[in-house]
């Protein structure tokens, strides 16, 4: 049995509006489109699912579907999505594609749909759906490899199972099961696979681009990365953009990172390790630690006025113990953004480390301390 269609309510919302607004002679066309494993055919089928229940008539062919509002206005048989242009002329007709071009006949109104990655919250939906149990931080981390695709994290899951990798917790009552990562977490082979394949079919650029980020610290910015290659930034557009399209990479604000750390090591092991090494001298030879590092004294004094909103949102979680993960789960945004708004922090206060700003919580709010 094929399972729930998951995170993509706006998209079926639109579909709707778009076979209610078509007119006789004026024929709508929604165009889904999207990277790879992200869902598009498996919508398709929805929308003509969805088609049906509107009382539709509905023709499919690969990779399109042609849909008749009523179906009072169709002649037995000339429902043939190979010929909607002879249909539109006289009946409410919408075209589903995907990826494809649009009619070549009568004006059409037309609508682009790029899907996006399914947001966190979706993905432990889409593997509770898929395994029957609730997926654990540990697992839900492991499932940023395939970066928000549903047809990657349905392969990942189907990998860790296979491979002997998934573990149920005990039952609780009036809960969920929760499912883990089995030891150590690590990719299944046939995600490796598929990582390594997706790396291997990106144009040269882009896959020297894709490597060329292994030798820094994630996130980073197309303006390093020009750097790094020996181009402009406008000139690496068309690479960003192939390597995010690829899932290898994700944005994350204005810089890009690795949709998680084991997909680097894929990218890695896809390198000579004499280029990897040459990759990491070329960052330079590692930068001495300040002597105000090596002996700091723990700061007493911070203008807190110097962060913004979310970096004091940021800070104040760090004071409750909480992990870069804990409070990425808290604010809604990626484990690579805290980190970014820690470094920030950081840097504004000339700090160290974590235990640092801890003690400058601890002292806020006390007399004589900003």
């Amino acid at each position: 049995m094929e399972l729930p269609l998951i995170g993509r309510d706006g998209e079926i919302e639109r579909f709707g509006v778009l076979l209610r607004r078509a007119a006789p002679g004026r024929p709508a066309v929604l165009v889904l489109d999207g990277p790879p494993e992200i869902g598009c055919g498996r919508l398709l089928r929805e929308l003509a699912e969805a088609g049906r229940r509107f009382g539709a008539a509905v023709a499919t062919s690969p990779g399109r579907i042609v849909l008749v509002r009523d179906r009072a206005e169709l002649r037995p048989g000339t429902a043939d999505p190979r010929f909607p242009e002879r249909l539109a002329a006289s009946a409410p007709v919408l075209v589903v594609t995907e990826r494809q071009p649009v009619l070549a006949g009568p004006p059409a109104e037309v609508h682009r749909v790029v899907l996006g990655p399914l947001g966190r919250a979706d993905v432990r939906r889409l593997i509770t759906a898929r395994l029957g149990a609730t997926a654990d931080d540990r697992l839900a981390d492991l499932a940023r490899v395939a970066a928000g695709r549903p047809g990657a994290i349905l392969d990942l899951i189907a990998g860790l199972h296979e491979e002997g990798l998934l573990r149920l917790g005990e039952p609780q009552r009036r809960q969920w099961r929760t499912v883990t990562v089995s030891g150590v977490a690590r990719l299944p082979e046939r995600t490796r696979v598929r990582l390594a394949h997706r790396l291997d079919t990106l144009s040269a650029p882009a896959r020297h681009l894709v490597q060329a980020v292994t030798a820094v610290r994630s996130p980073v910015s197309p303006a390093r990365l020009s750097e790094l290659l020996g181009g402009s930034v406008v000139g690496l557009l068309p690479d960003v953009e192939e390597a995010l399209d690829s899932g290898l990479l994700v944005p994350v604000g204005d810089a890009l990172a690795f949709s998680h750390e084991l997909v680097r090591a894929v990218v890695e092991a896809s390198m000579p390790h004499s280029v990897v090494a040459a990759l990491r001298h070329e960052q330079g030879p590692p930068r001495r630690p300040r002597a105000r590092r090596a002996v700091a004294p723990r700061p007493l004094t911070a203008d807190w006025s110097l962060l913004s909103a979310r970096e004091l949102e940021v800070a104040e979680l760090v004071g409750l113990a909480l992990t870069n993960q804990q409070i990425a789960g808290r604010l809604g945004r990626s484990p690579h953004t805290v980190n970014y708004h820690l470094r920030q922090i950081f840097r504004k206060f000339g700090l160290a480390s974590r235990v640092e700003l801890v003690s400058l919580l601890r002292l806020r709010g006390q007399p004589g301390v900003r």
